[in-house]
């Protein structure tokens, strides 16, 4: 088992203590924890990262995105021509997934085969319906109209 020494700020250290007590740990027991999940976060983020991306696949969903773009004007009418391709967008973290409409399956993110989410927000002038972070498209319509 390994011991390191680590410098951290008096105040810093006195508060993480205060919060050890707070839980009814030792700070060596919270500090192995903190230690174990960011492994595990920056493990999942480079297995994420490792996905092999299918090129044909997606030069096929650029198209039929664009093709869906070029045909609406509204979150709705792009919702419907994706339906025409057997396409749909859903919520996903900050921006939108592109789904399989018959599995549910993810595709791609909206970004890897079109516009990014804001682009499409400040595009309709609204964010997508039932959005997570509503806040997102807000930000990107005020930077769009100078407020």
């Amino acid at each position: 088992m390994a011991e390191t020494l680590f410098h951290c700020d008096d105040l810093l250290w006195a508060r993480f203590l205060a919060l050890c007590r707070a839980r009814d740990e030792t700070p060596g027991a919270m500090l192995r924890d903190l230690v174990r999940l960011e492994v595990q976060r920056n493990e999942r983020r480079n297995a994420r990262s490792d996905e092999v991306i299918d090129e044909p696949l997606l030069v096929r969903l650029r198209l039929l995105v664009a093709e869906a773009l070029a045909e609406a004007q509204d979150w709705p009418t792009l919702q419907s021509a994706l339906r025409q391709r057997g396409l749909r967008f859903q919520p996903a973290g900050g921006g939108l997934n592109l789904i399989d409409a018959a599995t549910g399956e993810p595709l791609a993110r909206s970004s890897q085969v079109g516009p990014a989410y804001l682009a499409l927000v400040r595009r309709f002038r609204t964010g997508f319906p039932g959005h997570p972070r509503p806040g997102l498209a807000a930000q990107a319509l005020a930077r769009q109209t100078g407020r």
